[in-house]
């Protein structure tokens, strides 16, 4: 019931030409070079949810794609239609043209634990139904310093590796309670899980609707990063000289965090002058200002302290 998922999608690039030479010939002479396409392969992973062939993935493993294709066990191959998906919280539902297909049990996880053994299923680096096994470590985790109202994240221990992404994390009865989704860059033990109601309260929402319909957001000032508090283990992985402050995991493309230049793995240790402890804390601060304020970032990058001024910007529309 767990499937590897390829992708393919068209990008397109822009002729590289360095300023001298644009000054030299002028920008007419450079309009007459086209943009280059090429097609840009991808993986990851997905379950079975239903024995007619509805399967759950993350929305960033099939975005943007032209063509996506579902492996089976066994060797079977369908090419799958994205019936759904929601950028927000990472989702997508595909649909192949199949029957009495096996598929995974749903199972809760509002009755989670931490400390509880889970199972990461999935295909990472292309390796078929890799099984890896570890604990609950944090739940209610945030990655985007946009959630004010608190994370929703499991976290665990439980190896979760590129080409995991969508690939089920299951109980010790074998019923899924998260989507695997994200891992700390450079990070070992730190993985990240959706909890499966948030895909239960939206699945009929997903396939008849093909999105889910969220609240607007759009007059709240936004910065663009995925983030997590820094803890003692990564102060020891990285060999920080301080102990608190807020790792990012990634910066949201055109973002102002992107706009002003900010990167994954930079940490942050200071928001106007003022040491920031915890995402929370950050988000809250955030919300507190208007669009088009600018903060002053203090961060840590390459064994080195940069200040960073950003400009907030509005939250754009969910698409």
């Amino acid at each position: 019931a767990v499937v590897y998922i390829d992708t393919v999608r068209t990008v397109k690039t822009s002729p590289l030409v360095p300023d001298f030479f644009r000054e030299f010939f002028g920008p007419e002479f450079f309009n007459s070079f086209k943009e280059r396409e090429y097609q840009q392969q991808g993986t990851g992973s997905g379950f079975i949810i239903r024995d007619d062939g509805y399967v759950v993935t993350n929305y960033h493993v099939i975005e943007n794609a032209d063509k996506v294709t579902v492996n089976l066990k066994g060797g079977k191959k369908y090419e799958a239609k994205i019936v759904g998906a929601d950028k927000k919280f990472d989702l997508a539902i595909l649909k192949i043209e199949a029957k009495g297909l096996p598929y995974l049990e749903i199972g809760n996880s509002d009755s989670l634990e931490i400390g509880q053994w889970v199972v990461a299923i999935g295909n990472p680096f292309g390796l078929h139904e890799t099984v890896t096994v570890g604990i609950i470590s944090a739940l209610n985790r945030s990655l985007s310093s946009e959630k004010t109202d608190g994370g929703y994240l499991i976290q665990t221990d439980a190896a979760i590796n590129p080409g995991n992404s969508g690939g089920p994390l299951v109980d010790l009865n074998g019923r899924v309670i998260g989507i695997n989704e994200a891992i700390l860059s450079n990070a070992q033990n730190i993985g990240f899980a959706i909890p499966i109601k948030l895909l239960s309260d939206n699945l009929d929402a997903l396939i008849s609707k093909g999105k889910i319909t969220h609240s607007t957001e759009s007059n709240k000032p936004w910065l663009g990063i995925y983030m997590q508090d820094v803890n003692e283990d990564m102060t020891s992985y990285f060999k920080l000289p301080f102990k608190n402050g807020i790792y990012i995991g990634r910066v949201v493309k055109d973002s102002p965090a992107d706009k002003a230049g900010l990167q994954t793995e930079d940490i942050i240790t200071q928001v106007n002058r003022r040491e920031i402890k915890s995402g929370e804390e950050l988000a809250s601060l955030i919300q507190k200002m208007k669009i088009g304020d600018k903060i002053s970032l203090l961060v840590w990058r390459n064994e080195q302290f940069k200040k960073i001024d950003v400009v907030l910007e509005a939250r754009p529309e969910e698409e």
